[in-house]
């Protein structure tokens, strides 16, 4: 079968095409028995109608987009396995030509995968992560830690006032397992520091990021933009139900609908949607895999943490989470230079 694909913008193309009438002709059975099985006809039990008297019921026509449908089903994974079309989403297919004894003539429309023309990635990462930081964590940073540990072991008299325990050893000790009011105070020093550190290293990892995009040529395909917004609502929806709230309960007090909430998110999902291309692209370019013995573990950790807090978990939706959770984290392993 010969077709044309013609590329469309916005990372889409076309497929214009024809099956002849001889191939076509082979999915009659098939869409005949299928018609015959679903329906009743007086005389005769289901799927044992003649043709003859199921088509006087349904119509030629009804056998024949059945027959399209098993048709193309059949052609389009063969199409996209033969010009190795990277394919996304669901197809759009329309019908142009169809008729009993006649070649059938389609076109299809379908993202595909962008073709990406990244920036030297590995340059931009080393400018961005050899900027020398020191991590200072303030004595007042202390002492409002403190402040609020203090505030949050106060107990209240029957008369509802409030009772502040003094900031001494003992109250140390009887926070956790410090022999001193200074141990404990360099303990929280040591957390916030930690924190500090991880979230610089996050905020360079993003750097990395939007510059490398800034420098990348790509089409986004809108619908991996609508993916990320489906996937922001979604996170938006577990932090709120997190909290204690319905998430219809959440739209009445701010008295706003999801799609008025979503409207302002579209710059966000088109950058998170070309994060997730130029990672995939480096993890492609650099041959980053996630082999099976290393997923396998990971999954299982994963399956026993949402196991216990949630129903039904699908394993293949946590598999593939992980795998991609492992696979980004090669990938910046490779950006700042660890092993």
């Amino acid at each position: 079968m010969q077709v044309e694909i013609k590329k469309l913008p916005g990372s889409e193309i076309e497929i214009i095409g024809g099956i002849s009438a001889d191939n076509f002709e082979v999915f009659r059975p098939r869409a005949v028995k299928e018609i015959s099985d679903s329906i009743g006809i007086d005389g005769f039990r289901p799927g044992k109608a003649p043709e003859k008297i199921l088509i006087e019921k349904v119509g030629e026509m009804a056998v024949l987009e059945k027959m399209a449908n098993f048709a193309l089903d059949k052609e389009y994974i063969k199409i996209i396995e033969e010009n190795k079309i990277k394919a996304i989403g669901r197809p759009e297919i329309t019908i142009t030509k169809i008729a009993k004894n006649n070649p059938l003539e389609f076109k299809i429309k379908t993202a595909v995968l962008p073709e990406i023309e990244l920036p030297d990635y590995k340059e931009i990462a080393g400018e961005i992560i050899g900027k020398e930081e020191e991590i200072i964590v303030e004595d007042s940073e202390v002492a409002k830690a403190l402040d609020y540990l203090v505030k949050a072991r106060a107990e209240k008299k029957e008369n509802g006032e409030a009772v502040i325990p003094e900031l001494n050893d003992e109250f140390a000790k009887s926070v956790g397992k410090f022999g001193s009011l200074e141990e404990l105070k360099r303990a929280i020093k040591n957390n916030l520091k930690e924190e500090k550190t991880v979230n610089s290293a996050q905020k360079k990892r993003i750097e990395i990021l939007d510059k490398i995009i800034e420098s990348s040529k790509m089409d986004v395909p809108n619908i991996l933009v609508v993916a990320e917004k489906n996937k922001m609502r979604e996170e938006m929806k577990a932090s709120i139900t997190q909290m204690g709230v319905k998430w219809e309960d959440y739209l009445s007090h701010i008295k706003k609908t999801e799609e008025e909430i979503e409207k302002d998110w579209d710059q966000d999902a088109l950058k998170r949607a070309k994060y997730n291309l130029a990672i995939e692209e480096i993890a492609v370019l650099e041959k980053i895999d996630v082999p099976e013995e290393e997923l396998g573990p990971e999954t299982d950790k994963l399956m026993e943490y949402y196991s216990a807090r949630y129903k039904d978990i699908d394993r293949d939706r946590v598999k593939a989470y992980t795998y991609d959770m492992i696979k980004n984290q090669k990938v910046f392993n490779l950006l700042e230079n660890k092993k």
